[in-house]
């Protein structure tokens, strides 16, 4: 004789009888069979009101969180929203030098390790997870920051590479943004070319996406170094962000809108290089600051201010 085989489709196994709930008090041990035979003789059990919270239907499983009033929902913070390893268990980054204590150096992205590339993915996926990636894009997306088109475009990216440099830490301290050093490499960087995270916007979830190489051509060698030339920050700033936007258009599809392209990691990787070029250009330009002044020195959302963003050794990392 054939086996019964289970059945998946009984459209009211999920929903308990009268009592069946918590305050039914029904053993652990005592489980419905894992098999069911229609019959159609008989009306259906399921009730035809929703229960009190349709995302937490069962309070066999869910507990009080199935009431109309469900517990509130306290956040774990950032830094402890992962899983961390034993000391004893802790696996520590394969590098070819050793790593300067209290200092983040990132390095182009072409002198990573496999080890130093699988931990910066590993930590880019699990900020995305916990939810901590989508609203810092979102910051990204509100021009009454005022990121681009003037003076701040320098300051403020440098303190939001930051920020996210700071959320991929609380994952993994020993990951630091690398560099994408396009001017020079003239290709994107093949090992985040299967990347492409979903992630959650206050618009709705949005899959990264490209289109290389279709609107634009990428700013090259000769370029950066017309940008170098400019001895006064203006019109040195101005042409940075010009190298900036054509990057973000060659790389296109989800870097070519400014709503969005903080989703791509190597958003992340092109301003990096962004802000070393500035920290070269800033070396031998002592005195040629952003001219910034009251508010507009704010870097909002956050505290820092025009001054702070001067000396990138004070903000604690460097470029190799």
């Amino acid at each position: 004789m054939a086996k019964r085989q289970p059945s998946h489709g009984s459209g009211h196994a999920g929903h308990p009888k009268e009592g069946g709930g918590h305050g039914g008090k029904r053993p652990h041990g005592h489980h419905p069979p894992p098999y069911h035979d229609p019959d159609y003789s008989r009306p259906p059990e399921h009730p035809h009101e929703p229960p009190p919270n349709p995302r937490y239907p069962d309070e066999r499983i869910y507990g009080s969180y199935a009431s109309k009033r469900p517990p509130v929902y306290v956040p774990h913070p950032f830094d402890h929203s992962c899983f961390k390893p034993r000391k004893e268990d802790y696996k520590p980054p394969k590098t070819c030098e050793e790593p300067k204590p209290d200092l983040c150096v990132r390095k182009d992205h072409r002198a990573l390790t496999t080890d130093e590339q699988n931990r910066f993915l590993n930590a880019y996926t699990q900020a995305n997870a916990m939810g901590a990636l989508g609203p810092l894009v979102d910051i990204h997306s509100n021009a009454a920051h005022q990121p681009h088109g003037n003076p701040r475009f320098l300051p403020w990216h440098r303190i939001y590479l930051l920020r996210l440099e700071e959320l991929l830490m609380m994952v993994d301290p020993s990951v630091c943004i690398p560099y994408w050093k396009s001017s020079e490499e003239q290709a994107f960087p093949s090992w985040l070319l299967g990347f492409t995270p979903t992630v959650n916007l206050a618009s709705g979830p949005h899959t990264v996406t490209r289109n290389i190489g279709a609107f634009a051509t990428l700013p090259d060698a000769t370029d950066v170094t017309a940008v170098m030339a400019n001895a006064t920050f203006n019109p040195f700033g101005s042409a940075l962000e010009g190298v900036d936007n054509s990057g973000h258009v060659w790389v296109g599809g989800t870097m070519q809108s400014i709503l969005t392209a903080p989703c791509d990691p190597v958003f992340w990787m092109h301003h990096a290089e962004i802000d070393r070029i500035w920290s070269v250009w800033q070396a031998s330009h002592a005195g040629q600051n952003p001219p910034l002044a009251g508010a507009a020195a704010v870097m909002d959302p956050w505290s820092e201010t025009e001054v702070d963003t001067r000396d990138i050794g004070a903000l604690g990392y460097s470029y190799a």
